[in-house]
């Protein structure tokens, strides 16, 4: 490789910002140059052993960076000029030959990362004996290295490179099969060897379990014969890895525990997808290998990982060098294949020492080990982060909380017997055991459907052994007893009473709580304290069960504790003051708006102190617009003046320093401001004519500014749902306001800032809110504007709806012409075909209005989301439909998908480059395509008359007495569809629609209508219809 460019490959690695940019802009360049140069000096550089490591990898991956940009024109990215054809074939084989023959990982995995890349385009055509090579690799009996490495490149082109018919007509699915089956019973191979080959076997697994198994019976016989064969030997290797490994006098092998997670994954996973076709001896036989390699691996995990015992010796790989991960993954997948088949066999079926071994290994599993409480001392954050189940990484104790919260009655019951055995007779010496004894408990609690105690056991008994490990000397068992106890009443509460109990309970923890100092120790009962409040808040009406005196008691300790705790909070631990707060909010919402938690320190100021601790925090934001808008609802206007006081100040301070620099970029604290004063706007009290004076003339001066001086995409969309609640809050306003600096009027204000959201050069997400600003201007100000400057507007906002490519900026900007249509059906047709004629951008020629609106708003229709939106929509369209405008029928849009039926295997790759084909049809047609489907959709949710009980064999009245069903009438022509509705004509009309009414009624009156007025002409579109249509229709206007 020249000097020159491996440099550059080299620069590109610096941690000095300056030169890895420039390095990467002088390597762009001299690939642009000569692709063919470049990509054959990175091949050589990358199979050269004279090279470092890292360096290798580097050109391999730089050589993938180049694949879409110069090696064909089957990639979108494509620019040219392309590699030549002699160097490609020599890359694709070089490629291979260092993933088969390369003893590092890290070359293997690179060269696998090119060869998928590559592979997208050439195979099968330019590639043809690729799958070939692979096997052969993956199949070899003199390296283990060429198995792996065919291995790791299969497992990552199966997906894509492996079709459907490929894989089970073509027999690839039963070559592959058979191969890793005869790999993972060699005794010649490594655990890692076999884990690779688990791996591969997981995305056929994947397949077999996919509903194209079950398109066919070859298919389906196929599967099942497959696992039922597949089985036996999954058991086989399981316990022959557990005879060579399970034994004290060796090093704990994380390989060996690797390979063994994979085959409890897959095991897990055909268990819990084809019980009824497993028999219950393989199940048995699992079951008890899991429960015995529970207890041998359990004590590991207690030496290695709780008790951090420095003398067990650890064998590592390159790959697997974190113990903690291994026993983790292990742990999950073995409870998972224990969790599939506890449904139809239970854990004490094996035996009644079962149970109690049981218990004891998942004891000494979720003991807390040294490591984690050393890392919850130092920050508390991560305690609330593992309590509230935010970590993003899969723990032990997750996965036994999963097990335990759906296991069978019959091993809940048993267990429980165990765990409360031991919470009623006392403790402990270590209180991480007693602490472990109510983590079980907690999680058994959560367990919906099993009953997990005798009808002769005391609940109260059990109550007061939780309650009797509440004390300040041990925090993280008083903390996990409060996490419990509302689980524990949930679970009870047709035996002991939430409402008494539960509210006691509430009251002493939160006394409790109150009394401690500011120690690290008492911040985790603290916390556990106020996560607790969520869990209480769907269980117990704190508001009706506490007295005056004690709501307010109660509501302002919660305050206090939130207060306390906000200094050490980051992160995760924030969200839970917001929720704890607003759950005392709703205690007593008048008290809250009114009281003051320290000296000039109110509720309002507590959320922002906390909000803006983190203000780029997602979870934070959406937590806090609850806790405000919780306290500003149903708020005195001399209250939420009082608010306004606190707040705006804070945020127009805020805003005008950014607008001071000239130009407005984003930052989390300037987004978070609007979205704060957003609510503020919206939330003034509803006795009120609208905002008051004094805070629009204060908000809008500055919100102006900063909209026509920002460019950035969240700012101007955030500050666009401030201006639309200006507009719907303050409307009155706007006609006194004159700017100071300009003298421009209120209206012209407003205007300046519409046509900035209208403006073609905004991205999509800046305009995110535009249509609903425009409504809102034209609902407030229809009467001030003249027709031709309405024109106008809508002229722009048709503009905005043609550039637009985001589905939520297109539904959003869709809305007006919906309300528009819906207020009157006619003259928005009328306009839009008469008033708007502009150039296609697409291919220059000239349009209406009409022809641009309506292909984008039935496009847009399909993936509307929201039922309000959807079923003014269909409204919309329907009023459409029923003008039978010439316009509307003889404009041709996009229909049904036309399905491919060339000879071309398609890979997904190749599918996703390929544009879908339509048929053609009248727009009228569509609408009523489009309307068919949603009804079929709505016909298809549940009904609450579902859940009724049905009616006694011999009771009357009967609804289908007397009718016929389908299958006695067929799919109906026209005329035989309007017979039914002529013998049971209503006069309902669809303008008459009451708002409120199910949009299935809503659909089903609207082909009633059509079918008995033809309204739009829709004898003839009918007729135009699928049978499936048709049937749709009939059996919503026949049957309803």
């Amino acid at each position: 490789m020249s000097e020159a460019l491996l440099n550059l490959v080299v620069l590109q690695n610096s941690p000095d910002n300056n030169i890895r940019t420039q390095a990467e802009l002088n390597f762009n360049t001299a690939v642009s140059t000569d692709p063919s140069q470049a990509a054959y000096e990175l091949i050589q550089s990358a199979v050269s052993t004279e090279l470092p490591l890292d360096l290798r990898q580097s050109c391999l991956i730089h050589l993938k960076r180049l694949v879409p940009r110069f090696w064909s024109i089957a990639f979108q990215q494509f620019t040219g000029p392309p590699v030549s054809q002699e160097l490609k074939t020599a890359i694709r084989q070089q490629l291979i030959d260092v993933a088969v023959t390369s003893n590092e990982s890290k070359l293997r995995s690179a060269s696998a990362y090119a060869i998928v890349q590559i592979a997208s385009a050439d195979y099968p055509d330019e590639w043809p004996d690729l799958l070939n090579k692979l096997y052969a690799a993956a199949t070899s009996d003199s390296s283990e290295v060429a198995i792996i490495g065919g291995l790791t490149v299969l497992n990552d082109l199966f997906d894509d490179l492996i079709t459907e018919d490929q894989f089970w007509e073509g027999g690839v699915g039963s070559e592959i099969t058979k191969h890793i089956l005869q790999l993972l019973d060699s005794d010649n191979l490594s655990s890692a060897t076999k884990t690779m080959a688990m791996k591969l076997y997981q995305s056929i697994a994947a397949t077999l379990e996919s509903p194209e198994a079950y398109s066919s019976e070859e298919r389906k016989n196929w599967a099942l014969h497959h696992i039922n064969t597949s089985i036996p030997l999954f058991i086989s290797v399981l316990e022959k890895s557990q005879r060579t490994f399970n034994t004290q006098n060796q090093p704990v092998n994380l390989s060996e525990l690797n390979y063994r997670s994979y085959l409890y994954k897959i095991l897990g996973s055909f268990v819990g997808n084809f019980s009824k076709r497993i028999s219950a001896e393989y199940k048995r036989s699992i079951l008890s290998f899991a429960l015995e390699d529970l207890g041998f691996v359990a004590h590991l995990y207690k030496q290695l990982i709780v008790e951090e015992n420095e003398s067990v010796s650890v064998q590592t790989t390159a790959e697997l060098n974190e113990p903690i991960s291994v026993f983790n993954n292990l742990f999950n997948d073995l409870f998972q294949a224990i969790n599939a088949i506890q449904h139809s066999l239970s854990i004490k079926s094996l035996s009644q020492l079962t149970t109690p071994a049981f218990v004891s290994n998942l004891i000494t599993v979720t003991m807390l080990p040294k490591e984690t409480i050393s890392e919850y001392e130092a920050d508390i954050n991560n305690y609330v982060t593992d309590v509230t189940g935010l970590s993003s990484a899969m723990s032990v104790r997750d996965s036994i909380n999963e097990l335990l919260s759906e296991i069978n009655s019959i091993d809940a019951k048993e267990i429980f017997t165990e765990v409360s055995a031991f919470i009623c007779t006392g403790g402990a010496s270590d209180w991480r055991v007693t602490e472990s004894y109510l983590f079980l408990a907690e999680s058994l609690f959560q367990n919906e459907d099993a009953e997990i105690v005798d009808s002769g056991v005391s609940i109260t008994d059990i109550l007061s052994g939780i309650t009797r490990n509440i004390s300040y000397e041990q925090s993280l068992v008083t903390s996990r007893c409060f996490l419990l106890l509302p689980k524990f009443f949930e679970k009870f509460e047709s035996t002991i009473s939430a409402q008494t109990f539960g509210t006691k309970a509430f009251s002493d923890m939160v006394a409790f709580a109150s009394q401690l100092s500011n120690s690290d120790s008492n911040n985790f009962i603290k916390f556990s304290a106020l996560i607790s409040c969520t869990y209480y808040k769907n269980l117990i009406d704190i508001a009706d069960n506490l007295d005056q005196n004690s709501k307010k008691e109660a509501q302002s300790s919660v305050f206090k504790l939130a207060a306390s705790l906000i200094e050490e909070s980051e992160e995760d631990g924030l969200p839970p003051l917001l929720e704890a707060i607003t759950f005392a909010i709703n205690i007593d919402p008048y008290h809250a708006s009114t009281l003051y938690i320290d000296e000039g320190v109110n509720v309002i100021d507590i959320i922002f102190k906390i909000t803006f601790k983190d203000a780029a925090n997602v979870q934070l934001i959406v937590d806090s617009a609850e806790s405000l808008s919780t306290l500003l609802k149903n708020i005195s206007i001399q209250d939420y003046m009082v608010s306004c006081e606190k707040s705006l100040p804070f945020i127009f301070d805020l805003m005008n320093k950014e607008i001071a620099k000239g130009y407005i970029e984003y930052t989390p604290e300037l987004y978070l401001s609007l979205e704060l004063l957003s609510i503020i706007i919206d939330s003034v009290p509803e006795s009120e004519e609208g905002l008051p004076s004094q805070i629009f003339f204060y908000a809008f001066p500055a919100l102006k500014k900063l909209i026509l001086l920002t460019g950035d995409n969240q700012i101007l969309q955030s500050s666009g749902e401030v201006f639309n609640n200006l507009l719907k809050r303050a409307s009155k306003h706007f006609l006194d306001y004159v700017d100071p600096e300009t003298k421009a009027s209120g209206v012209d204000s407003l205007l300046t800032i519409i046509y900035k959201f209208l403006s073609p050069t905004l991205s999509d997400s800046a305009a995110n809110n535009c249509g609903t600003i425009i409504l809102s201007f034209i609902t407030q100000f229809e009467s001030y504007l003249s027709s031709e400057f309405l024109s106008q507007i809508l002229e722009a906002t048709v503009k905005r709806l043609i550039i637009a490519k985001e589905a939520v900026t297109i539904e959003n900007l869709i809305q007006v012409f919906c309300q528009l249509v819906l207020n009157n059906a006619a003259d928005m047709i009328n306009f839009l075909s008469n008033n708007i004629n502009l150039q296609d951008p697409q291919t220059g020629e000239q349009k209406t209005g009409l022809s641009f609106i309506l292909p984008i708003w039935f496009e847009s229709f399909e993936v509307t989301r929201g039922y309000e939106k959807i079923k003014q929509n269909a409204l919309a369209l329907g009023k459409i439909f029923s003008l039978g405008d010439s316009r509307i029928e003889n404009l041709i849009v996009n229909g049904d998908i036309i399905p491919y039926e060339g000879d071309l295997i398609i890979t997904r790759s190749m599918a996703k480059a390929m544009p879908d084909q339509f048929t053609q049809v009248p727009a009228s047609l569509k609408i009523l395509k489009l309307l068919v489907g949603e009804l079929d959709f709505q016909s298809q949710q549940p009904n609450a008359d579902d859940y009724l009980p049905e009616p006694v064999e011999g009771e009357e009245g009967g609804e289908d007495e007397g009718w016929e069903d389908m299958a006695d009438i067929g799919v109906p022509n026209f005329e035989k569809l309007k017979s039914y509705v002529d013998s049971d004509r209503e006069d309902d009309d669809l303008d008459d629609q009451k708002g409120d009414e199910g949009l299935k009624n809503i659909l089903s009156q609207f082909f009633k209508e059509c079918t008995g007025k033809n309204l739009g002409h829709f004898s003839k579109f009918y007729e135009m219809l699928s049978d499936e249509e048709k049937k749709v229709i009939s059996e919503n206007v026949i049957f309803q």
